[in-house]
């Protein structure tokens, strides 16, 4: 064993990671040469409790991949716990909560292959978020109140988890937030207003999803119509200045949303520059609202209705708002 662990043992230093200096700049990348029969270890110092570590993996061939401590290190090529092990074909990404400070290492072993491997590693970690998740969760549901005194939709859940893996968002049908998310969200972005505005647009852009989904929209699949209805929305609730906030950091920023784009294996969280452009675009346009409206009022609750026919808003479309109020109340005294 000891013998074996000289040889294979290759650590890679790739920083000093704590709770004053995980940052942006924490997102580090590397390529990593695997002889067969070899396995090989990233060493991740000093990482604080309760860290969420993301990491992705791209490998030329099939790899064994693990996260273990630094007990576990020096007796992985015989038994262990590893807090993560999986088997990488071609790309695997996970995440991981950190159970208590100290070293960890990423291991890569190609010990039952028959070829060498290339393997790219990028590896993030971010402080313990308890805040910010308590947060997103207050923002989630003070959302679903808010979108329920304006819309008739079935309930759908809402919620926040620690889903293991570098995502932002779990489930087709329903809304649940990744912890990791909102950790590696605003330990890049390094601003909490700046986090609540990247935050609120992901939340938007799911629930923009599941109630086109829910209304059977022909388009509710497509990533741009999506994006256009989650502006709308976020207009209409009086979120304009946020959106376009950060759409423009973002267009501003390109690095940022790079980084971010890196580390999540998801082609809608967080926005892409392209995408930040295109909101911009929408928000400038004055007639965006209206030219929705004829998906918004069918499914509007009567008490929203009947405000915007007392008090019109620039985009309220008062003849469709009418002929629907008349329409409901047809309906109610056809049913008495």
């Amino acid at each position: 064993m000891r013998s074996l662990y000289k040889v294979a043992l290759l650590t890679i230093f790739l920083w000093a990671l704590s709770l004053s200096s995980v940052g942006a700049d924490g997102l580090v990348s590397l390529n990593v040469n695997i002889s067969q029969g070899k396995w090989k270890g990233i060493r991740l110092r000093n990482l604080p409790k309760d860290a969420s570590v993301a990491v992705q993996v791209v490998s030329s061939g099939e790899i064994v991949v693990a996260l273990v401590d630094s007990k576990g290190y020096q007796r992985f090529s015989e038994t262990g716990g590893p807090l993560f092990l999986g088997r990488v074909e071609k790309k695997l990404a996970f995440a991981v909560s950190i159970p208590a400070k100290g070293d960890y290492f990423v291991v890569l072993d190609n010990r039952s292959g028959k070829e060498p491997r290339t393997v790219r590693v990028t590896v993030r970690a971010a402080r313990a978020g308890a805040g910010q998740t308590k947060a997103a969760g207050e923002v989630l549901r003070k959302f679903e109140q808010e979108l329920h005194k304006l819309f008739v939709f079935d309930p759908f859940p809402m919620g926040i988890k620690k889903c293991g893996a570098p995502k932002a968002f779990v489930g087709t049908s329903e809304i649940v937030l990744c912890a990791e998310y909102v950790q590696h969200l605003y330990d890049i972005l390094k601003d909490q207003e700046r986090t609540k505005d990247a935050l609120s647009f992901s939340i938007f852009h799911e629930v923009a999803r599941v109630l086109l989904s829910k209304w059977n929209h022909p388009s509710f699949a497509e990533e741009e119509v999506v994006d256009e209805f989650a502006t709308v929305l976020m207009v209409m609730l009086n979120q304009k200045e946020r959106v376009m906030t950060i759409a423009e950091y973002f267009v501003k920023n390109p690095s940022a949303s790079e980084t971010l784009l890196n580390l999540f294996s998801d082609d809608r969280h967080p926005l892409s520059v392209p995408r930040a452009h295109n909101i911009l675009n929408w928000v400038r346009d004055p007639q965006l609202v209206h030219k929705w409206q004829k998906v918004l009022v069918p499914h509007m609750q009567t008490t929203l209705l009947k405000r915007l026919q007392q008090r019109p808003t620039p985009w309220t479309d008062l003849p469709l708002v009418e002929k629907e109020l008349f329409g409901r109340n047809s309906r109610n005294k056809t049913a008495i």
